[in-house]
């Protein structure tokens, strides 16, 4: 029985454990996707400034393919941010099975044990009766 409390502390442990890199990658992905609305609201402040300003119109060509290339880097790393994301909620999940089967072995255990000290105290009850009975019979 000690055994099971410690393959379920174990496990336990394990589904704690991808639970914070779950949670650390998530964090993550938001300020991944924090910094692409930052560089797209820059793009916009830096073309309302060239509508103001006509020497910074001829540069913002130029300006606006860099922002597209870091727009695209963001995402790609946010992708494979989320791609890992997903692959941790897979291991959550078999965590969060395995750690069940244990919950679930230990409460039969405790059944089991609950009817088996049933089964002594009734035939306890069942002796006790038979010597009383078989006192009196004298």
């Amino acid at each position: 029985m000690k055994s099971l409390h410690t393959l379920l502390k174990v496990a336990q442990r394990k589904l704690d454990e991808i639970a914070v890199e779950s949670a650390r990658i998530t964090q993550e992905v938001a300020a991944l996707n924090d910094r692409e609305a930052n560089i797209r609201a820059r793009e916009q402040a830096e073309i309302a400034n060239a509508a103001q300003e006509p020497a910074y119109a001829a540069m913002l060509p130029a300006y606006r393919m860099r922002v597209k290339q870091q727009i695209a880097e963001v995402r790609a790393q946010a992708t494979a941010k989320e791609k890992a994301l997903e692959e941790i909620r897979q291991r959550l999940s078999e965590a969060y099975i395995e750690k069940s089967k244990f919950e679930q072995l230990i409460e039969q255990t405790r059944v089991r044990e609950e009817i088996e000290r049933f089964a002594r105290e009734q035939a306890q009850l069942d002796e006790a009766a038979i010597n009383r009975a078989g006192g009196q019979g004298k």
